[in-house]
This record gives structure tokens, C-alpha cells and sequence, in this order.
């Protein structure tokens, strides 16, 4: 594989270490697609392996998001899905991560996800289909979906799970704002479940796996609800929709709009069923004039950035 190591110790555990190579922060290419089907293909066939760790073999962190300058190409692509037809090609197309995602998570074999660093959009995304989740206890560590402010929605089930983790209304700020999740609110959302030392979350992560650690995520237990309720409870409809009202006042992007509307409609069914709304969403979003232009605008600002001085200070890709 290109972009990710795989060993295996002597008790059965694979260590899989996301190292996208040329590359100062890892990023969501279509290489990394491939890859995680192969990840899962050997989990799922191996039965010498009872569980994986999946962390980043940079010191830069876990993942930055997607690849914005690949996305572009696909952005183009999409845009000229016009009949039906292609229409349904696209939006499978624009929906492999998060099936990728999917499938990681219910390949039968305990996943932890430890995250150094950050963890941003579609990094985050990743990681919130492991069954386990350590963070490294530092203050400097960033998590965020940042999607919003380049005319996007994350689109790799971060509509879904988060407000699964921790209830539709304390996700929206993250998902609408793109406000920074702290380590504080991380941890006391279930977003993560412990935050240790960085020479403490290997053993812990070995341990958890070792000790019994569950391959199924809560959604897919029976009897899962969504913490605090569904829009259409009586606290949902006293807050969720003056809520919409609220967020929409100001225009009629089309980010926020499509992303309220991956909460509302998605939170309502099965994990599966609304993770097939948000990637239609999804598609459609990023299909839109005012997603290529900020996109563009983003990457035109970055690359207009003075480079840092080598030894001083270090850029991104």
C-alpha cells in the first residue's frame, strides 16, 4: 500500500500508521481510498488479526481533511453529471470515503483510533468510524470540521455520528460554525473516550483491544437513541427549529442549509439510511458555484501565504 504501514504483533494486533508519502501533513486522496479498501479486506480475512490501532506515522499530526486541490477535479466531474444516470454515478462517487468509513467500521474487528496533533474534516471523520477513540492530552491539539467555510458539509458521515455522540444540538455549532472542538468537550461528549499522555496511548489502545474491546459502534446496537432527542421529540421541536430559524437568518448559503438538512432528515433513521442522505447532500453541495469558488479562493490564499523559513517554521500541503 501506498499510504499506510501495516504490522502485526505477536498478540494479534495490527498497527496501521497513516503515512501519506511526498507529504507534510497526511490528506483524503483517492490513493487512500484504495488503500482503506485494502485495509479492510485484510481485517475482515485475516483471522490472525483480532484488532487494529489506527494512528499516523507523522508527527504532524493524524489528517488535515481532504485533498483540496484533487477534490477540484472531482467538483468538475460531478458538475457535469447531468442525466440521471450520471447523477447516480456521481453521487457514489462523491460518497467512497464515507463508505470506506463504513465498512471499516463494521468489518468485525475492534478499531481504535488514536489521534496526535489533529484531526480536521474528513480526518476527524475517519476517525470517529473507529470503536475507540484516544487523543493525546495536549492543548495544542486541534479537531475541527472546517468544511463550512469552503461551501461544504462533511460528507463522510460527520452529520451523522457526531450528533449520535453527542446529541443534534451540541453538534451544530461544530458542524455549522466549524468551531473548534476543545479537548475538554471532546472528551466529555464521548467523542473520545480518554485523552493520555503521548507514550501512554499505544498500551492503552493494545489494552482496550486485548481486554474485549467491542467491534460495534453505538449506532448499530440495538436500542441505540440519539442523546437529548430527535427534532420531532418535544424538546427537538421547543429548540431545533427557532434553531434553523436562527442559523438561516443571515442568507441562504448553501452549506449550512444542506447540512441542517442532513441533521433534521438523517438523525430521523438508521446510521446506513442517513449516511445515504448525507452523501446525496453531499454531492449536491459540492456541486455548487459557491463551493468551487471558495475552494479556489482557500487555495489561492494559502499559496499567496509567505513559506515559511526551513528550520523556523513548517507549512502545509
Amino acid at each position: 500500500m501506498e499510504n499506510f504501514a501495516i504490522t502485526v504483533d505477536d498478540t494479534g494486533i495490527a498497527t496501521l500508521s497513516f503515512d501519506v508519502p511526498g507529504k507534510s501533513l497526511n490528506t483524503i486522496t483517492a490513493s487512500v481510498q484504495t488503500d482503506l479498501d485494502r485495509i479492510v479486506e485484510r481485517l475482515r480475512g485475516d483471522p490472525a488479526i483480532v484488532g487494529a490501532i489506527l494512528r499516523s506515522g507523522k508527527a504532524t499530526g493524524f489528517c488535515a481533511g481532504a485533498d483540496l486541490k484533487e477534490m477540484l477535479g472531482d467538483i468538475e466531474r460531478w458538475r457535469g453529471c447531468d442525466t440521471p444516470e450520471e447523477r447516480a454515478v456521481g453521487v457514489a462517487d462523491a460518497g467512497g470515503l464515507s463508505r470506506r468509513i463504513r465498512a471499516l467500521e463494521t468489518c468485525g474487528k475492534p478499531i481504535v483510533g488514536i489521534v496526535e496533533g489533529l484531526a480536521l474534516g474528513g480526518g476527524l471523520e475517519l476517525v470517529l468510524g473507529c470503536h475507540h477513540r484516544l487523543v493525546v492530552d495536549n492543548p495544542d491539539l486541534k479537531l475541527s470540521f472546517p468544511e463550512v467555510g469552503i461551501g461544504l458539509l462533511p460528507g463522510a458521515g460527520g452529520t451523522q455520528r457526531l450528533p449520535r455522540l453527542i446529541g443534534l444540538l451540541a453538534a451544530m455549532p461544530y458542524l455549522l460554525d466549524a468551531a473548534p472542538i476543545s479537548l475538554a468537550d471532546a472528551i466529555a461528549g464521548g467523542i473520545f473516550h480518554r485523552a493520555l499522555p503521548a507514550d501512554a496511548l499505544t498500551d492503552a489502545a493494545r489494552r482496550w483491544i486485548l481486554d474485549g474491546g467491542s467491534a460495534v459502534a453505538p449506532w448499530d446496537e440495538k436500542g441505540f437513541k440519539l442523546p437529548g432527542g430527535g427534532p420531532n421529540t418535544p424538546s427537538g421541536y421547543a429548540q431545533f427549529g427557532p434553531a434553523i430559524a436562527a442559523r438561516l437568518a443571515g442568507g441562504h448559503a448553501t452549506a449550512p442549509a444542506a447540512i441542517l438538512k442532513c441533521l433534521y432528515e438523517g438523525v430521523q433513521v438508521p446510521i446506513d439510511a442517513g449516511l445515504r442522505i448525507e452523501n446525496r447532500y453531499f454531492f449536491n453541495t459540492a456541486r455548487s458555484e459557491e463551493a468551487a469558488e471558495r475552494i479556489q479562493s482557500f487555495l489561492q490564499s494559502r499559496s499567496s501565504r509567505p513559506k515559511p523559513v526551513e528550520g523556523n517554521a513548517r507549512g502545509t500541503d
